[in-house]
């Protein structure tokens, strides 16, 4: 008989993105943008070179690179300043190209929360409540899009993730 584990399975379509700023005594987390699971995917790739040893006849292989991109395809952003924390704008509403703006590190990380149900933000424990918690830490904003012609408005972006990963993260 086989144990199969199923921890990760998320049931609930309703998904966060959120920022986390833990700078102070509590973590502050501001949610970014509301999506479903499909307008969201998490790609990994990594890269390898292989050599010929010349005493051997199997070539080996060493893994060299990888890369860890998050794409939010189609994501409603609650106000403007969800996109200025971002950096994809400025406080003026005027889409911004400065790549340090659109940095999250140090003590800021990039969450994504699936939950069965739109929660109360004002109540919700992200850690605790969410059936699913990914973490992303020294994140970079690229390619952003918005669409105001949608009801409401829609944002989408990629998020290269240069730091580490956290596919079920909990506080403790």
């Amino acid at each position: 008989m086989a144990d199969i584990t199923n921890d990760l399975e998320v049931e609930g379509s309703i998904v966060s993105v959120v920022h986390c700023d833990e700078s102070g005594t509590d973590p502050v987390r501001t949610v970014l943008g509301l999506c479903t699971k499909d307008d969201l995917s998490v790609s990994i790739d990594e890269s390898d070179d292989d050599f010929n040893p010349g005493s051997q006849r199997r070539t080996k292989r060493i893994r060299t690179n990888n890369t860890v991109d998050v794409e939010v395809a189609s994501a409603i952003a609650p106000d403007l300043e969800a996109l200025e924390m971002i950096g994809v704008a400025d406080s003026n509403g005027k889409i911004t190209f400065d790549s340090s703006d659109r940095k999250i590190n140090g003590d800021e990380y990039l969450e994504i929360a699936y939950f069965a149900d739109e929660p109360d933000f004002s109540t919700v424990d992200m850690v605790a409540d969410s059936e699913l918690l990914h973490r992303f830490e020294d994140c970079e904003v690229t390619s952003p899009e918005i669409d105001p012609s949608a009801t409401p408005p829609t944002a989408s972006w990629t998020t290269w993730i240069e730091g580490d990963v956290w596919i079920d993260y909990s506080s403790a």
